[in-house]
């Protein structure tokens, strides 16, 4: 379950678009931005990035199937991300990959099979 994320970065700019790149994978379209920072959500949730000195941090997104995941990880890998775990079940339900985005946060895509 996902609220809300608040992330800082080194360049703004440059995190806007590869955010917004790899979180349309996921049909997250939606965002507003102001002079503090770019908040990118969907119905119930969003991530806000700001302006400022990194940190360490982990935070998956969910997905809808085993394809999201896969294609979420070859444009993060296209548009600047770092692999750290190809696509790959880790056990009968849990679907996964791990990128380090442009600041190094490690993003992981899930998709939990329900069956």
């Amino acid at each position: 379950m996902l609220d809300h994320i608040d992330i800082t970065v080194k360049d703004l700019n440059q995190s806007k678009k590869f955010y917004k790149s790899i979180l349309s994978v996921l049909g997250i379209n939606e965002f507003s931005e102001d002079v503090y920072g770019v908040k990118f959500y969907d119905k119930k949730d969003y991530i806000w990035i700001g302006q400022g000195i990194p940190k360490r941090f982990h935070f998956a997104f969910s997905a809808q199937d085993k394809k999201q995941v896969d294609d979420f990880y070859q444009l993060a890998l296209n548009i600047g991300g770092k692999s750290i775990g190809e696509p790959k079940s880790q056990n009968d339900n849990y679907y996964s990959c791990y990128i380090l985005d442009l600041d190094g946060y490690l993003l992981e895509v899930v998709y939990r099979n329900k069956d």
